[in-house]
């Protein structure tokens, strides 16, 4: 069969299928003949028209854009049919955009020969009336599936919009991290119908990402790092990744397969951000159970996934305001174990007036002083500084308040006492505690004090009569090497001599210049008081450091200790 030439197809055009022969000869001559290309506008939405289009070669579209700019294809035509007839009949602007899909040719139809047509011709009048009313229905029956579809997507949405709100409940039921990352990742898989999977968190700190997967009946944490395989991959891009065969991805790495006997299919690997953007995890499903992951999935674990995200932030706030609430309790207990360490009053000896005060840089401090019965006529008196500070400091306290005591009633000798301390402590604590203590025997009938210095700042002693002196002789710190030839010396205290401990609290205290209050300054204040009580020598050594300090923090425990030998 030989192909159609252009008058023919006209001639079949579906608008003049009930007219004769002889009224199509009259028509043709007034029909003028159009070309367009492809992607021409033919008609413009808006635009007034007078001309009926006959499409005689190739296809045109019928588009409606949008408020949003989106483009809806209305009709799709071909050879045979006919467009714009709607404006000549109603006289109005034309409803909608014709656009030329392939090269077409086109007659055109003024409006004043359709309207004598279509008086003349009662055939041709009723076989528009034919098209356009099948053109309405299939209009209606159009409207009406698209109505149908847009009821099944809104219903849709919605079960999705329901399934995620009750998703959001579970995911934000627990504060427990661990408890969280299994509903997050139970969840997730029943929302898509995945068969495994696994909840990562990102540590910042440490470019990791780590998890708990279950080894036989124990949970245990595993980490890699951020950029290694598809994890780490998505960790460090932010990219989703929907992968339908793992074995022919290079970031797949089939080892865990062939340790554990599974088979990695699908995987959909998405990151969790928080609603500033920062990734705070990864959350990766295995094998969807039929087919592939969708982009359905995708879309839903992007929802769950904000959620999730705010459940774990939430949940690792939780874990640090625990963690705090144990370190203000533990700072707490370690303030109390200090207060009970310290002496609650000063003895009181025939003879001589004693003081002593603390005074902590932070709620606990490092600084020791106590005053030890040995018998009615003698008195161990020391003064330390333990490494460290908060509980362990306390608890490294408590061990020498303990170790010093059961010593002095063992030994008769400053010396002997520290011997015996020294090895105790260096087999009770780790190598990087240690003591520094000042440590002596007030005997408060001859008026000797015999004494030991293990590492401590040297005491001043200052005699009513002559030159003050450092009591030095002793030795290390204590706890560092188990034997070491520690010594000791004496001094008498004559009527009105004066005896100053510290602790580097007071001679280091620094001003807003970091200047020192230096060891010249507390010399100075003690060597002035010789006519004051031990505790008012203790404050006004203390309103001096702290007039030198003025608005700058204390630094250091503030420990002073005054042993003074009353006049006679």
């Amino acid at each position: 069969m030989k192909p159609l030439f252009t008058g023919d197809r006209l001639r079949h055009n579906i608008l003049f299928e009930n007219i004769t022969d002889d009224e199509f000869e009259i028509l043709m001559p007034k029909l003028q003949k159009k070309r367009c290309s492809v992607g021409d506008i033919i008609v413009e939405d808006e635009s007034e028209g007078e001309e009926l289009y006959l499409v005689a070669e190739g296809r045109v579209k019928i588009v409606k854009i949008t408020k949003s700019g989106e483009e809806k294809l209305l009709a799709l035509l071909h050879a045979g049919d006919f467009f714009g007839e709607l404006e000549l009949v109603d006289c109005r602007p034309r409803s909608a955009r014709v656009v030329a899909v392939d090269e077409c040719t086109l007659y055109v139809l003024r409006k004043d020969d359709f309207d004598r047509l279509l008086q003349e011709s009662q055939p041709f009048a009723i076989r528009l009336m034919q098209v356009l009313s099948i053109r309405l229905r299939a209009s209606n029956n159009h409207f009406i599936s698209e109505l149908e579809r847009s009821t099944q997507r809104s219903l849709s949405e919605v079960k999705k919009l329901e399934r995620l709100i009750e998703a959001a409940k579970i995911v934000n039921s627990t504060l427990d991290l661990d408890r969280l990352l299994k509903i997050i990742l139970d969840t997730a898989l029943k929302i898509v119908d995945g068969d495994r999977g696994t909840v990562y968190v990102v540590d910042e700190q440490k470019q990791e990402l780590w998890s708990k997967v279950l080894e036989g009946s124990q949970r245990v944490k595993i980490r890699l790092p951020i950029g290694k395989g598809i994890a780490g991959y998505v960790a460090a891009t932010g990219d989703t990744l929907n992968i339908p065969d793992a074995y022919l991805d290079p970031r797949f790495n089939p080892d865990v397969d062939k340790k554990t006997g599974y088979r990695t299919k699908t995987i959909l690997c998405m990151p969790m951000r928080t609603k500033e953007g920062r990734i705070i995890g990864v959350l990766q499903l295995l094998n969807k159970q039929k087919g592939i992951f969708t982009q359905d999935d995708e879309s839903f674990i992007a929802a769950l996934s904000v959620h999730a995200a705010i459940a774990i932030e939430n949940a690792r706030l939780y874990e640090e305001e625990k963690t705090l609430h144990r370190m203000r309790e533990e700072v707490r207990l370690a303030a109390e174990i200090q207060l009970n360490l310290l002496p609650k009053t000063v003895p009181t000896l025939t003879g001589y007036d004693l003081a002593g005060t603390s005074i902590p840089a932070q709620i606990v401090g490092g600084d020791y002083f106590d005053f030890i019965p040995i018998n009615s006529q003698q008195w161990a008196i020391c003064i330390g500084d333990v490494s460290g500070k908060g509980l362990p400091a306390s608890l490294l306290m408590a061990n020498l308040q303990a170790t010093l005591r059961g010593q002095t009633l063992l030994s008769s000798s400053p010396k002997d006492c520290i011997l015996r301390s020294n090895k105790l402590l260096y087999h009770s604590t780790r190598d990087d505690k240690f003591v520094t203590l000042f440590y002596g025997i007030l005997d408060i009938q001859n008026h000797q004090f015999r004494f030991c210095n293990a590492g401590h700042d040297n005491p001043f002693f200052f005699p009513l009569q002559g030159n003050v002196s450092r009591l030095r002789t002793g030795g290390i710190v204590l706890g560092i090497l188990e034997h070491f030839p520690f010594e000791e010396s004496m001094i008498t205290f004559q009527p009105g001599d004066l005896l100053v401990m510290y602790s580097d609290g007071i001679s280091e205290a620094m001003n807003d210049k970091q200047e020192l209050f230096s060891e010249e300054s507390l010399a100075e204040v003690a060597s002035h008081c010789h006519h004051s009580t031990a505790a008012e020598i203790i404050d006004a050594v203390i309103a001096r450091a702290k007039k030198h300090m003025g608005r700058a923090p204390q630094a250091d425990d503030m420990t002073l200790m005054v042993v003074k030998r009353n006049p006679s």
